[in-house]
């Protein structure tokens, strides 16, 4: 015999009626007649080829075959419930990799959710996803993101590009510093302008020269060029360059006295760090959804996202 539809509903009525003791006693529970219950019945009898129940004046009892059907209707439908919840399990299981891709040094930052959202991803439910994060150039960022190397970019993006969607997350505050043995780091008013203006100034490629534009000099121009926050650092701590850094990367030096922030009040710049995905029109594949889901949680629990 080959289960249909019908006979799985034929063995619910089966077993509504056993567990009632009887077609009368079944009625409430089924919402149906004692008529409409007993041809049902005999259907079921008729789909299995034997009788499963005496029923009538005498009182219902069920034969050996019915008994039999019985156990093995229960352990049917137990195991479908089982089935029922592993599907429903395996649904809002999170599993496989997320490949992260982000500019550096952003852990120091307050105003950064990323740990925060880590720290929620992490406590989800049936979450078996594989976390690979990768820390790169900007621009590296992008063609990681566009060629499905990674499912989600973090950095600074100064051109949105069509094919990718951008989220805006937080702003971060650069200064600008030079060290505390530089000249212009002792000084103050018109000299310590002209000492900025003859000094060498390193900047981040992927700013494209913007953070030469707060120091109002309009013939700034850059003498070394960097890739990443730490060696722009580096060239700074030397003592032969000034340049902006982010303030909170550079509270560790500025505290030792190895950096000085250069008039913050006037010498100052945000950079808009935004997570990055690719254009897509159906919903991200849930462990992905779920991770953005957290980030703008995080974001919205500190009010960073702007």
């Amino acid at each position: 015999m080959n289960l249909t539809d019908l006979d799985l509903r034929l063995l619910r009525v089966f077993l509504a009626v056993v567990e009632a003791r009887g077609i009368s006693n079944a009625q409430a529970i089924l919402g149906r007649d004692a008529s409409t219950i007993s041809k049902q019945i005999s259907q079921l009898e008729t789909r299995l080829g034997f009788r499963l129940c005496e029923r009538g004046r005498s009182g219902f009892t069920l034969t050996e075959e019915g008994a039999s059907i019985h156990r093995r209707a229960q352990e049917l439908f137990a195991a479908t419930r089982r089935f029922e919840q592993d599907a429903r399990a395996l649904s809002n299981q999170l599993s496989g990799p997320i490949r992260i891709a982000m500019i550096d040094n952003l852990i120091t930052d307050p105003g950064c959710p990323l740990v925060a959202t880590l720290e929620r991803f992490s406590r989800r439910e049936h979450n078996q996803v594989e976390l690979f994060l990768d820390i790169t150039a900007p621009a590296r960022i992008e063609q990681a993101v566009l060629d499905q190397q990674a499912d989600l970019g973090i950095g600074i993006f100064l051109h949105e590009l069509q094919e990718l969607d951008y989220l805006p997350l937080y702003r971060e505050q650069d200064l600008l510093y030079a060290s505390s043995s530089h000249p212009a780091a002792s000084l103050s008013g018109e000299r310590q302008k002209t000492a900025l203006h003859e000094s060498r100034k390193v900047v981040r490629d992927f700013l494209e020269q913007s953070d030469l534009v707060p120091l109002d000099i309009a013939t700034a121009t850059a003498n070394a060029w960097v890739g990443n926050v730490e060696a722009a650092a580096m060239l700074i701590l030397a003592g032969g360059h000034v340049g902006f850094l982010p303030a909170h990367y550079a509270r560790h030096w500025v505290e030792q006295g190895q950096l000085v922030a250069i008039v913050p009040e006037r010498y100052q710049r945000t950079s808009q760090i935004k997570a990055v995905t690719r254009q897509n029109k159906r919903r991200p594949r849930p462990p992905l959804q779920a991770l953005l889901d957290d980030l703008r949680e995080a974001c919205a629990s500190r009010d960073s996202c702007k």
